[in-house]
């Protein structure tokens, strides 16, 4: 869930072509296009009166992140929104992603003007909202945008106001689908022969339910085609909390009793929570202690004893380069693709979680209440997300796009690597079905996780025996955190 998403130096092919493409654009924005103003429809909270071009007064905008290739990017763009605002200076400032929270929140409770653009992750969310204006979107393309990823992370639900409320802009796209080896399943004596012995499409883009990928493990492992079938996350710090919710997505989807009418949940409790608040309650229900939960969890159980054994080696986000050449594939953020070699990159395809669905999780940039430049802060955000920036994150960075014009302006670029433009196309269309996603609560990271992964780590290796008394402790203890947070 933490995203480290990108596509590594190794695999973009940096052909003169490219560089071109790059410098165009750059001109583009600094001959051709006129400096932004103050759009005349907003609507927003942030109404400061704009800084635009040719100012008298020296202006410093500055956004404070992780750091990291979305930091660089970010200061790219700034440094371009710079010469197109001359007096403008954008300064991006960054701490390990281990720190950057407390030092946010630490200037943040002083209401210090420091920051005027907040970074923040989908699960960091809820810990810098009530710091952050509430964004009304009219003055941004939303048709352009890629809203299940703004969804999660980037629009809150208020238990105060039943409302939600928009406190960030996404600036890339992230998600959690299958990369799997074309070597092995576009080869035609392999499709036929898993078809005479399963009587189904071994073709992952096909599958319509997750008991196809328990056969096609089987398949692969019973064959000595692979030493291990399709990687799935068991880490128990944090990696199940990333791979449960992707394989209960499909379960919790088919149960209105569960979701309530609302296939994604209620949005920061998502779909590890029920779809509805009961009478009585401020907070909605667990929803993963259910017969939906029960027959995850096993599925989940069957598809970790075809990697190494969690008690010898939990398969977690950063070892993906030791076991992925010795698998057949692996379910994973689209940002671990930057850990592929070039080989490896080449031999592999995307497709979405089983039925046609994705899970989430991607960066943000929020506006500080106690900023002096907010609607400066706006214009900046964007110009970030516009569909020429957005090209330019993915050719000089590997920033999956949050922008949809950008998409189709990438795809139709002949000079990017056909199986790169591939992953372009598939990440797209599962980032429009990316719902299945974990909470992101306050209390998540430091109280949800913990418990729920503990609990499910001792399931998976066999401590305890009974998914539902696995799942039936972890929903008791997260009933007891949100009562004591949400009274």
């Amino acid at each position: 869930m933490h995203n480290k998403k990108g596509i590594s130096t190794a695999i973009i092919a940096v052909v003169v072509v490219i560089i071109i493409v790059i410098a165009a654009v750059s001109v583009y924005y600094l001959i051709s296009k006129k400096p932004t103003t103050t759009p005349s429809t907003t609507t927003t909270t942030v109404s400061t009166t704009p800084v635009t071009a040719n100012t008298t007064t020296p202006v410093t905008l500055t956004v404070v992140t992780f750091s990291g290739q979305s930091a660089n990017f970010i200061q790219y763009a700034g440094n371009i929104f710079s010469q197109l605002h001359p007096g403008v200076v954008v300064k991006v400032i960054t701490y390990p992603f281990s720190e950057y929270i407390s030092v946010e929140l630490t200037a943040l409770e002083a209401h210090s003007s420091q920051y005027d653009l907040i970074g923040f992750t989908s699960t960091s969310a809820q810990s810098v909202s009530t710091y952050l204006e509430p964004l009304n979107l009219s003055s941004f393309n939303v048709s352009n945008l890629i809203m299940p990823q703004e969804e999660f992370g980037g629009i809150i639900y208020n238990t105060t106001t039943h409302q939600n409320e928009t406190i960030g802009i996404a600036y890339e796209t992230a998600v959690y689908l299958l990369a799997y080896k074309t070597s092995i399943f576009d080869n035609t004596t392999l499709q036929q022969e898993f078809y005479n012995e399963y009587h189904m499409n071994m073709s992952p883009v096909t599958w319509q339910n997750w008991s196809v990928v328990i056969d096609v493990d089987n398949f692969l492992i019973s064959h000595n085609i692979t030493k291990y079938g399709l990687l799935i996350d068991d880490h128990e710090a944090h990696g199940i909390i990333d791979a449960f919710p992707a394989v209960f997505g499909y379960y919790y989807a088919r149960n209105n009793t569960l979701n309530g009418g609302t296939v994604g949940g209620i949005p920061g409790f998502n779909i590890m929570f029920e779809g509805k608040i009961l009478p009585g309650y401020s907070y909605p229900l667990p929803a993963f202690n259910s017969t939906s939960g029960i027959e995850a969890l096993e599925v989940y159980k069957q598809l970790v004893s075809y990697e190494p054994p969690p008690s010898q080696v939990q398969i977690s986000y950063d070892d993906l380069p030791e076991y992925y050449p010795q698998a057949a594939g692996a379910f994973l953020f689209t940002s671990q693709l930057s850990y592929l070699n070039s080989s490896e990159a080449q031999n592999t395809a995307l497709a979405p979680l089983p039925s046609g669905y994705a899970e989430t999780g991607t960066d943000f940039l929020g506006i500080s209440k106690y900023s002096t430049h907010k609607q400066l802060a706006l214009e900046f955000l964007q110009f970030l997300v516009s569909p020429k920036m957005q090209v330019i994150a993915f050719i000089k960075y590997g920033k999956f796009p949050i922008s949809k014009e950008a998409y189709s302006m990438l795809l139709s670029n002949t000079s990017i690597p056909s199986y790169q433009r591939e992953w372009l196309s598939a990440v797209y269309k599962a980032a429009l079905e990316a719902w299945a996603n974990p909470p992101n609560i306050p209390i998540t990271y430091e109280q949800l996780i913990p418990s729920f992964n503990t609990q499910v780590f001792e399931y998976l290796e066999g401590i305890i025996s009974s998914p539902q008394q696995a799942l039936n402790t972890a929903a008791s203890e997260w009933v007891s955190y949100l009562h004591s947070y949400y009274g």
